[in-house]
């Protein structure tokens, strides 16, 4: 039978799903060779050069998708996860969120449940609106938003930017010099992308504490600044500038066998930890239960093709093998978790000052953050433990499986849950101070 392009890596058994534009299926992904359209998720190293499974169920675990209770609810999260402080003293306030970097897609869209944007001009301006209690968030992005067409009667701004490099550093430097034009401006919180090597210095004189106009800054990467006072940890999320999409997981099927027990898309890299994964999975005959799909040079682009075989991969693997980048964490650790496929992260420290990160009460980096809330994914020091991990997993039953995928959704919604009520309550604290 003759497939399309489009659609022949993917050979298809019993039932197929699509589901907001993804393709789900069930059985193995079968996909021709390495063709010039195909780009693997790489993006941390842009600047660098079958199953086993029995066919059971647990009657335990059988149920309706739409039945799998998520412990989303508000007030049961708080209860876990965050000290509830009382705001009854604040009126109804309007805050302008002005995204700057691709982070901005992630917490408008994924933590603070935003929705789709509507564009204007051909998409040079992006926005979107949401009320949180007595909030009015008004979400803008696009290459249109620049200091001298952005609302210049804001009173209380989240300011998106990406200080990443040094060029980024320049031009977010730029947004922050033009803050004191914004005459009626009373409340600056920054989230921004951090360096890799967490060298962060450049952002202190800009903030409050410190004659600048910056409350609270929340910073990507397990920044020595963090000292969940005036600097706060906030995670890198998913690669939505690579249109990652925005997963529902009440449309999951968490209840089947998957095909895969791991999988890794990725660029190899001389001399890397990639390189390492990639000689283990190959010496030990892992491909016989692993999904590998490498190149052996980063491309800048993604194509649908490469998107959907990333995706059918997370989706049809009961882990995802995320070796370590430029920095310890990468996007494929939340991507994994949005399909309830368990992350196997490399705890090892990158290059860089990251290392000298002790915040008060918090466990040591790397991995910080996902550390100090109990992630339930599976930690591994060396790239030589996989075999006997791939082992333990072959001796898993189906029902353990449901189990633990459950309970990797489940904490995932909590923990952008978390995040949001914890932006949300730094910044209404400084919208009283005011």
């Amino acid at each position: 039978m003759l497939l399309t392009c489009y659609t022949g890596y993917i050979l298809l058994k019993n039932n197929n799903h699509i589901k907001d534009g993804v393709k789900y299926t069930y059985r193995k992904l079968s996909l021709p060779d390495d063709g010039e359209d195909w780009n693997p998720w790489g993006e941390e190293f842009e600047r660098e050069k079958k199953s086993r499974e029995k066919k059971e169920k647990s009657k335990e675990y059988k149920m309706e998708r739409d039945k799998i209770k998520l412990s989303t609810n508000e007030t049961d999260f708080k209860k876990e996860f965050y000290k509830e402080r009382k705001f009854d003293a604040i009126q109804q306030s309007t805050v302008e969120i002005w995204g700057k970097a691709a982070i901005g897609l992630y917490l408008w869209e994924h933590v603070l449940g935003g929705g789709k944007l509507e564009s204007k001009m051909d998409g040079i301006w992006s926005y979107g609106f949401k009320r949180i209690d007595n909030l009015k968030l008004k979400f803008r992005t696009g290459p249109g938003v620049i200091t001298t067409k952005a609302p210049n009667d804001v009173q209380h701004l989240i300011l998106i930017l990406n200080g990443r490099s040094q060029e980024k550093v320049s031009f977010a430097k730029t947004w922050l010099d033009f803050l004191p034009q914004f005459r009626n401006l009373r409340t600056v919180i920054l989230v921004l992308l951090g360096n890799e090597q967490c060298h962060n210095e450049w952002l202190i004189p800009y903030m409050a504490k410190n004659g600048g106009l910056i409350n609270s800054t929340f910073i990507v990467y397990d920044s020595s600044l963090v000292d969940n006072n005036n600097f706060y940890q906030w995670p890198l999320g998913v690669a939505t500038y690579r249109g990652f999409p925005k997963v529902d997981p009440k449309k999951l099927d968490l209840q089947n066998s998957r095909p895969y027990i791991c999988n890794f898309l990725g660029s190899i890299y001389a001399h890397t930890s990639r390189e390492k994964l990639l000689n283990v999975i190959e010496k030990n005959n892992l491909t016989e239960f692993c999904f590998v799909k490498t190149r052996f040079e980063w491309q800048p682009k993604e194509t649908k093709n490469s998107l959907s075989i990333y995706i059918q991969s997370l989706h049809l693997s009961d882990l995802t093998l995320s070796p370590v980048g430029m920095n310890s964490e990468c996007y494929r650790i939340y991507e994994a978790m949005s399909f309830g496929s368990i992350p196997v992260i490399e705890n090892v420290m990158t290059p860089g000052i990251c290392s000298s990160s002790k915040t008060l009460m918090a466990p040591p980096p790397p991995f910080r953050l996902l550390k100090t809330f109990n992630a339930p994914v599976i930690y591994i020091n060396d790239w030589s433990q996989l075999p006997a991990l791939i082992a333990k997993e072959l001796k898993m039953t189906l029902a353990e499986k449901i189990q633990r995928r459950m309970q990797m959704i489940q904490w995932y919604e909590n923990f952008k849950l978390h995040l949001r009520e914890n932006l949300l309550s730094v910044l209404k604290d400084n919208i009283l101070r005011r």
